[in-house]
């Protein structure tokens, strides 16, 4: 019987014990948890917070770069229209200031959408480049009508085999600057506000 009750005892014990070495064993293993857990919600908030800078910042300079470049678009128009003005005077084959001037913003034009491509959509780059295309085809034509006045006036008598002289090139180029450039410039315009959320 003594016997009996001292297994008891044990048993009655050993359980106790067990019981408490399982309970804290389970609440070491909660609590590692817990803080293993908050560990890591702390770490992805910090991620998340570095995430959104880094995407504020990326978005702020996204901002600026299309302000600029909208703003390079809106002086070439303007230079084109000034260089295709039929308002220069006589001497209007002869001026390369305005020529010079819209040629030198193209190539700045050009080259800021160039250096900052990784900032657009493939097919934004190809609707801007298109329209610097448009832009450059009008440069040209007005150059060419500068040639062909030059030609048509030395006295030579020499005509190019083409239909159009050097005042309906001209003509042509002013109608294009005047009108279709802008709406080419408006219509990228509603792309840019749309990405930078306007």
């Amino acid at each position: 019987m003594e016997l009996i009750k001292y297994i008891l005892t044990l048993s009655i014990g050993g359980t106790t014990v067990g019981l408490i070495v399982v309970y804290l064993g389970k609440f070491i293993l909660n609590k590692s948890s817990e803080l293993l857990i908050e560990n890591h919600k702390s770490k992805l908030e910090l991620t998340r917070i570095e995430h959104q800078i880094r995407f504020s910042s990326l978005h702020s300079e996204r901002g600026e770069i299309i302000k600029l470049l909208y703003q390079d678009l809106y002086e070439l128009e303007q230079k084109l229209v000034i260089m295709t003005s039929l308002f220069q005077g006589s001497g209007w084959a002869k001026d390369k200031t305005r020529d010079d001037d819209a040629v030198e913003k193209y190539h700045e034009t050009y080259n800021r959408l160039e250096k900052n491509r990784i900032y657009f959509s493939d097919e934004l780059c190809g609707q801007i480049s298109t329209a610097l295309d448009y832009y450059k085809k009008i440069i040209e034509q007005m150059l060419h009508a500068k040639n062909k006045s030059k030609y048509e006036n030395d006295g030579t008598g020499f005509r190019f085999p083409e239909g159009q002289g050097s005042l309906e090139l001209w003509m042509d180029a002013e109608k294009k600057a005047e009108n279709e450039i802008r709406d080419l410039r408006l219509s990228l315009a509603v792309q840019f506000r749309e990405l930078i959320g306007v």
